[in-house]
């Protein structure tokens, strides 16, 4: 049983509670309802009361503005967003369990989600669909297209991305106080580390960096691709933990944390926004939203680079798609085809990039990112927004944090609790620590679809 409450905003349902727990897990056992894909669609009814999934907090100055804009280009269509708190995919999975998901659904790529639902058919197929309407899938960057699909098969449209990661946020009064230089695109990480250690107070008031311990399979490939490293090999059907640059990876966190001491990985955040930390890394930039106007009110100058290159000359990151997907059971799967398409269009994408509260991801989209709108946001230094933009020609791709077999959450458990360890200090990323780690994931690996 999940507790919520509702009200009707602007055209949005707004329903607030959180998933019951294991209900990601369940995905498959959904429904019996095809995803095939392959019965030709039906021509537009004339009016139908369409239902969009989706979290109720990072898109919700978007949906006011392209919900109505909608109704406005599709006269008798009514569409509102049904924007769930707490963990998202669990809700999903229960309102699918019930029969209650409605007809367009925002999912989540970093956890195999599409694919997962797909599978247990509760999402349907869209190449029909994208062939009839000769739809340019070129609009959206390639890494955000292939995340929506399985064997090939088109499942989903990608709403939103970024490269994750990758950004670096500075408080440059610290470094202007330590007489520090601030980092550039041309720091190494060696240099990264010195004048972290130089920010860092032993009493713990001051830290040079702050951010969370690399743990998810997306997180880690992001963190390990600086160095070269992978989580999985080319056909995401191995895993390479238990190699040099793997090592490598680890031993600078180790490094930073345990025996350097200057980063902690707890309460990154609060520490950014108060002041105490002069770099913050892993968050993303679409997290300015709460950085900006903390700087204003404590006082301290509010800036921001890109990690430094590893070894070989690689940032590392990920990118990180968000997709929308057609439910099987609406019964209104053409209009909701239609919903789909304008939730994923430019205007859509632009408007999350707008955004000054909740997240800014653009949509996945080069035009979006290459918007002047976009580069001259209302609230945010265009640095910020150059940074996002230029960070997607890293080139680093998504589908190399998902095993072969989607059992992302099993991977998950399995990474999360060696790496807590790590964090902890109850383990040290050893070659012995990192090939066990790499056997207990390739298990996972080794299990069907």
């Amino acid at each position: 049983m999940v507790n919520s409450r509702s009200s009707r905003l602007t055209r949005r349902h707004i329903v607030a509670g959180a998933g019951t727990g294991g209900a990601t897990l369940a995905l498959a056992a959904c429904g019996a309802q095809t995803g095939a894909g392959d019965a030709k669609p039906q021509a537009t009814r004339k009016s139908a009361n369409l239902k969009v999934v989706a979290r109720v907090n990072s898109e919700g100055e978007m949906w006011p503005i392209r919900l109505p804009a909608f109704e406005a280009a599709n006269p008798g269509l009514k569409a509102e967003a049904e924007l769930h708190a707490g963990d998202i995919q669990e809700k999903i999975a229960t309102l699918i369990a019930s029969g209650t998901i409605g007809d367009v659904v925002h999912t989540h790529p970093s956890q195999a989600q599409p694919q997962r639902l797909f599978l247990g058919g509760s999402m349907k197929q869209l190449d029909t669909y994208a062939a009839r309407d000769k739809l340019d899938l070129k609009q959206w960057y390639q890494a955000a297209l292939d995340s929506g699909k399985l064997d090939g098969k088109l499942i989903s449209l990608p709403f939103k991305g970024k490269m994750a990661g990758v950004a670096m946020h500075l408080n440059l009064t610290l470094f202007e106080q330590a007489g520090v230089k601030p980092p550039d695109l041309n720091t190494t990480l060696n240099d990264l580390a010195d004048a972290a250690t130089k920010l860092t107070r032993p009493d713990g008031s001051q830290w040079g960096i702050v951010g969370f311990m690399p743990a998810s399979a997306r997180d880690i490939t992001g963190a390990i691709r600086r160095w070269n490293g992978e989580l999985f090999d080319k056909d995401q059907k191995k895993t390479t933990l238990d190699t040099n640059e793997s090592r490598a990876a680890f031993s600078w966190y180790y490094d930073a944390l345990h025996r350097r001491k200057f980063a902690t990985f707890s309460e990154d955040e609060k520490l950014f926004r108060e002041g105490k930390a002069a770099m913050l890394i892993h968050r993303d930039f679409n997290s300015k939203t709460t950085y900006w106007p903390a700087a204003q009110t404590q006082g301290f100058k509010y800036s921001a680079t890109l990690v430094p290159k590893g070894p070989t000359g690689r940032r590392g990151g990920v990118w990180i798609p968000d997709a929308m997907q057609l439910s099987s059971t609406s019964p209104n799967q053409d209009e909701a085809w239609l919903l789909l398409k304008w939730i994923t269009d430019h205007d859509t994408g632009l408007a999350l990039a707008l955004q000054k509260t909740g997240s800014t991801t653009p949509g996945a989209r080069p035009d979006v990112y290459n918007d002047p709108k976009f580069l001259n946001h209302d609230t945010f230094p265009r640095l910020f927004q150059e940074l996002d933009r230029d960070s997607n020609a890293l080139g680093e791709n998504y589908h190399g944090s998902i095993p072969h077999n989607y059992k992302i959450p099993e991977v998950n458990a399995v990474l999360i609790k060696a790496m807590t360890a790590v964090l902890k200090n109850e383990a040290e990323p050893t070659p012995s620590f990192l090939k066990q780690l790499n056997e207990e994931v390739q298990n996972v690996l080794n299990l069907p679809r």
